[in-house]
């Protein structure tokens, strides 16, 4: 029908490959006004479209176009390898719970009180130089943190 006409990429009697319209809708434009009327109006769009110049693109517009592209497959990327790290750090970490429950199972690992009290006396000047130090560790940390969400708002990219 009509419709089949209207719906080709060129309104002006043939569709995208040149072959004129089915017989149906050539029947049908051929006794109906309201649809030549709208077939001429095509047209005449049709022919004005054609015979517009058209702007050129920028010169650098293909290139901001393919950088655009690479910054967004990059970022695409970097989720990707994201969550190949977490993957990863998930593994190696069941594989070491995994020895470590052996180890217990195998009674290599025990939790005697000797044993435990040694390993507290070994530790001790660890951690008190450890909470000696852990508000600027933690300053530090949140400093870093800043700079770096800084410096990626400057960049534009998504924090």
């Amino acid at each position: 029908t009509l419709v089949e006409l209207v719906r080709t990429p060129s309104v002006t009697g043939t569709d995208a490959e040149g072959e004129p319209p089915p017989a149906e809708a050539a029947a049908h434009l051929a006794t109906c006004a309201s649809c030549q009327a709208r077939l001429a109006l095509a047209q005449s769009l049709d022919r004005l479209l054609a015979a517009r110049e058209w702007p050129a693109a920028p010169a650098d517009f293909t290139a901001r176009v393919m950088r655009r592209v690479g910054q967004d497959q990059w970022q695409t990327e970097q989720w990707v390898d994201t969550g190949f790290n977490i993957a990863v750090a998930a593994g190696v970490a069941l594989v070491l719970a995994g020895a470590a429950g052996l180890a217990w199972a195998f009674g290599w690992l025990t939790s005697d009180p000797p044993t435990l009290a040694a390993l507290g006396t070994a530790a001790e000047p660890w951690l008190a130089r450890a909470t000696a130090q852990a508000r600027t560790l933690g300053t530090a940390a949140l400093l870093l943190t800043v700079v770096l969400v800084l410096w990626r708002w400057v960049e534009g990219e998504p924090a």
